[in-house]
Parts: structure tokens; C-alpha cells; sequence
């Protein structure tokens, strides 16, 4: 295993530390410390990063590292489909963000069962499932959904239609910023709300962090950019096509 830069360790140790994590070498690879628990790591996915987004890039590791420590996503033996579904909700990630998680998994040697749920959304970002529970959500992982005895599509539907539900979107709008943590998440739901903007072509949009998505046709790469570095939890700082249920970068 190629060690990663130090320099990017750094920084990603001190994203770790501002949500009580640390992070220190261990063997070969590297550990997860959580108040008295040690997380082995299977590996530091630091490599090849893209430079235009770094910051999101390592952010989305520590967030994916605070989450399969903190909050680990539940096997639920039994649990039906529609029990499951109903306080299902979709999250917009970037795709490093899937490969932090399942290391977390592979450390602790868990199984399959324990990788997350996630279906690629384009333009290096994925979407994920979540159980929003209020105060706080877990992710969803591939035994859970495996339990539900239904395909990925379904999953994805359910997830769609339950974040249409959650708050009306002015189909007017340019930007939406509800401000409940799933701005970016409408990503997936452009074609219900705003279908008159559709054209052969696609449409732009672009999301920039957790809570913000510019809606097009026209959209100033400028601003994006702008937003995507004022940003608590960013994203991507790229215009975007989406083009029925996937994105490219425009």
C-alpha cells in the first residue's frame, strides 16, 4: 500500500479532530480513535484526488470516517420493505466518499453486508440512503437493503419520492436552499420539479455543497465556484447536466 502525502494526512487529521476523532499511524496502516474505542482503517483513500475539489475531496473522507464510526449503519433481520422505506431519504456524496466508508468496514473485518448502499449519480458524486430519524440519521448498508428483498431501482424510487414529499420546491426557483441538510439531494428529483426546464440536452444545475443546488438552463460557473469555497460541507464546484436520473459535467 502506497503511504499517502503527509501533507494530506494533515489535514485530514484535523477534519477527524473537529468532530472528536484522531487519527494515528498503526502498523502498516492507520487507526480511527474514537473517546476510548481504536478503529483500525483498511486504507487512507487520499490518492489520486481531484485537484479542482480537494477540499471536498477530503472532507468527504472524514465525514464517511466520522459516519462508520459514530454512526455505523444497522443490519435489521426481519425488517419489510415498506417498514424500512418509510423514513427513507437519498444524500448526495461524492464517490471517495463510499470508498472511506467501506475501509472502515474492511478495518474492522466486517463482511459485504456492512459496505454501504450507494448507486453512482455522475460527475464523481454518488447518491446514498439514509434513515433520517430527526436528531440524527444512519447510512443505509448492502445487507439492510438485502433484507428488503427489492432492487436497488426500488430503493432508489422510494427514497426519491419520500424527499419529494419532505418540502415543497417553488419549480420557479433558481436555487433551492431549504436548510434541512438534503438541498443537494434534489439533485435527484430536478426531472419531478422542474420538468418544463428539461430539454433534449439536459439541464445545469449544480451543487456545491449540502445546501445549495442551482437549477438552470443558465447557470454562472463563477457563482458556483464562490459558493462551493464559502461552503461548510462542499461539494462539487462544477456545472452539472442532468439528463434523466445521472449527471455529467458540463
Amino acid at each position: 500500500m502506497t503511504r499517502p502525502d503527509d501533507s494530506l494526512v494533515a489535514r485530514l487529521a484535523a477534519l477527524l479532530k473537529q468532530v472528536r476523532l484522531g487519527l494515528e499511524p498503526e502498523g502498516d496502516g492507520w487507526a480511527i480513535l474514537y473517546e476510548k474505542e481504536r478503529h483500525p482503517v483498511a486504507e487512507l483513500p487520499l490518492d489520486d484526488l481531484d485537484a479542482s475539489c480537494e477540499a471536498a475531496e477530503l472532507l468527504a473522507v472524514a465525514a464517511a470516517f466520522e459516519a462508520a464510526v459514530k454512526y455505523p449503519g444497522q443490519l435489521a433481520p426481519g425488517e419489510e420493505l415498506r417498514e424500512g422505506a418509510a423514513p427513507l431519504l437519498p444524500k448526495i456524496e461524492r464517490a471517495r466518499f463510499v470508498r472511506a466508508y467501506d475501509a472502515v468496514v474492511a478495518g474492522a473485518g466486517r463482511d459485504d453486508a456492512h459496505r454501504l448502499l450507494a448507486r453512482d449519480f455522475g460527475g464523481g458524486l454518488v447518491t446514498c440512503y439514509v434513515h433520517e430519524a430527526g436528531w440524527r440519521f444512519d447510512y443505509v448498508i448492502a445487507g439492510r437493503a438485502a433484507g428488503w428483498d427489492t432492487t436497488l431501482d426500488t430503493i432508489h424510487s422510494v427514497a426519491r419520492s419520500n424527499l419529494f414529499a419532505r418540502a415543497e420546491v417553488d419549480y420557479r426557483a433558481r436555487e433551492v436552499a431549504v436548510g434541512d441538510g438534503y438541498d443537494a439531494a434534489r439533485a435527484i428529483i430536478v426531472g419531478d420539479v422542474f420538468y418544463d426546464r428539461l430539454k433534449p440536452g439536459g439541464l445545469a444545475i449544480a451543487v456545491p455543497s449540502r445546501d445549495r443546488l442551482f437549477v438552470g438552463p443558465e447557470i454562472d460557473a463563477a457563482a458556483v465556484r464562490a459558493a462551493y469555497e464559502a461552503a461548510t460541507y462542499p461539494i462539487s464546484p462544477d456545472v452539472l447536466v442532468f439528463d434523466s436520473h445521472h449527471v455529467t459535467r458540463a
